[in-house]
């Protein structure tokens, strides 16, 4: 049974490749793709999924998010001890059947527990992508991996909101999970051949307080990020595609901001950000502003986040961001949850 925990080496012929490094990257972007992707494409099917169960959906998003913040740490520390490349393969298996129960739950308590499931799918692989892409490159490279892999995350977060409008209109709600099944058994078989052995020693590390305004930053951004994309679905009165169409304004004018725009800072960010609040547009041009505020905001308090810490504490720092994304996620999530049923 030693095979079953032990990670295989890639084939020679892969190893010996010069691009070889970057076929490392394209296969953590698929974990990076379809993580923000689940995250943002389930909210556009919140209403059918509620009318199906009669249920409030609030707990579809929450599940997941309460589960991935808990298992980040945890799940990390596991990949230390057994290695990085066969968690993240697990991890993917385990995200891609957790999809096919959630198509196929008989109720709303066994889509919820799927739910969980897939969280703790997500959490192995989020766990991992950042070190599996610095380590699979030289230091000069590493920040265009890791520019690499943010554009894959914003693709993913912009195209939900499209796909889960137009899904959930022609498909029906299953297909917003359905779709992480063709995705994630290419990612299995890919990360099986194209990723190196990652086994590495564990670290002590002690983060201090500066670590803190920076995490509150990436907590705040992320829930001002999902609070209008839980929302607009339940007070557009469009049909679903359309809906799409403008709350993937939002996660756009953010991919683009985040790949693109570098020298802004933390305050300019912010005041973009609210001043699309004020002013009289279009709301899709709005939300596009605002997402561009919100997409300086993000990778400048990462930044800071990770320039608080020492180089031996990356893999710490990196944990710390994610959690603060997945709280801010459902933090924001909830607060639509309540305007939702306070003015139903």
């Amino acid at each position: 049974m030693n095979w079953f925990v032990t990670e295989s080496p890639r084939p020679a012929w892969i190893v010996r490749r010069s691009y070889a490094p970057w076929l490392v990257i394209a296969t953590v972007c698929f974990g990076a793709f379809m993580g923000q992707l689940d995250a943002s494409i389930v909210t556009l099917a919140f209403p059918a999924i509620s009318q199906h169960f009669n249920s409030d959906p609030e707990w579809i998003s929450l599940s997941y998010l309460i589960t991935l913040v808990a298992l980040l740490v945890p799940m990390g520390r596991i990949a230390d001890k057994v290695g990085r490349k066969i968690v993240y393969i697990y991890g993917f298996a385990l995200f891609t059947g957790a999809s096919i129960a959630c198509v196929y739950a008989p109720g709303f308590d066994a889509l919820i527990a799927a739910r969980v499931a897939q969280a703790v799918g997500a959490a192995m692989l989020q766990a991992n992508s950042v070190a599996l892409v610095t380590t699979a490159v030289p230091p000069e490279q590493r920040r265009k991996a890791l520019g690499i892999q943010a554009a894959a995350q914003a693709a993913g977060l912009a195209a939900g909101p499209l796909l889960g409008g137009y899904l959930t209109e022609h498909h029906g709600w299953q297909a917003v999970f359905a779709i992480n099944i063709p995705i994630g058994v290419v990612a299995v078989i890919a990360g099986h051949y194209l990723l190196p052995r990652t086994k590495t020693k564990p670290e002590k590390a002690k983060p201090t307080s500066r670590v803190l305004p920076g995490l509150l930053g990436v907590l705040l951004t992320y829930a001002a990020l999902f609070a209008p994309m839980t929302l607009l679905p339940f007070t557009m009165k469009q049909p679903l595609a359309h809906i799409g169409l403008t709350t993937a304004a939002l996660p756009l004018g953010f991919a683009v901001a985040a790949t693109l725009l570098c020298k802004p800072g933390i305050k300019t960010g912010a005041l973009i950000a609210a001043t699309a609040l004020i002013m009289p547009v279009p709301q899709v041009l709005q939300l596009a502003i605002a997402g561009i505020g919100l997409g300086i905001v993000a990778p400048a308090c990462t930044k800071r986040v990770m320039s608080a810490l020492p180089e031996g504490q990356a893999g710490v720092g990196s944990g710390l961001v994610n959690v603060a994304r997945g709280l801010g996620t459902a933090l924001g999530v909830a607060a639509a949850t309540v305007l939702i049923h306070t003015f139903q």
